[in-house]
């Protein structure tokens, strides 16, 4: 099937392309869905619409199954502990949007993965306006060197320089002591 992103848009309407960006998803998933039936679509030669209207009311399932049960705590063996670095930074005034921007490029890209770390989470508080709280989760058996993780910190860092104000980040760095 081809999809020619190059033509003039339709109101009312959305390429296959546009849909992805605007859904989060890749354009072969958005064309699954239309295959599938999930998004109903329209052709105009050899170019698939879809409604905007279903676009937005759009609810992908959620991948995988509930949780029967609650996880336990654990504690990690010595040899093989989870090490964390806690940032929180102030978000830029009226920089909110561009940062969720940037976030959404940086996820679609896969960009700053910060190598051997088992999570990453970037979260908004919702205790203190305008703060993000930024945590890295690393096993020590494949923790990069001191080196090497400052210089995936300072290459983010550098990438949403203009978003967050880092003169404001404090830093934590240590042991997980129980975890799930």
């Amino acid at each position: 099937m081809q999809n020619d992103n190059n033509q003039p848009g339709v109101p009312g309407y959305l390429s296959i392309k546009e849909a992805a960006e605007k859904l989060g998803l890749s354009p072969s998933r958005v064309y699954e869905y239309v295959e599938d039936g999930r998004l109903s679509s329209v052709r105009a030669a050899h170019v698939i619409l879809i409604p905007l209207e279903e676009v937005e009311n759009f609810k992908p399932k959620l991948s995988g199954r509930p949780r029967r049960s609650i996880p336990r705590w654990r504690i990690s063996p010595k040899e093989n502990m989870l090490l964390s670095t806690m940032i929180v930074v102030q978000i830029r005034a009226g920089y909110q949007d561009e940062l969720m921007k940037r976030l959404e490029e940086i996820r679609r890209g896969e960009h700053y993965l910060f190598p051997g770390t088992v999570s990453r989470f970037i979260m908004k508080s919702e205790t203190i306006p305008g703060q993000v709280e930024i945590s890295l989760i690393w096993r020590s058996t494949v923790v990069p060197t001191e080196d090497e993780r400052e210089q995936a910190l300072e290459e983010f860092r550098h990438a949403l320089a203009d978003v967050l104000d880092w003169n404001t980040a404090k830093y934590s760095h240590g042991q997980v002591l129980l975890h799930t």
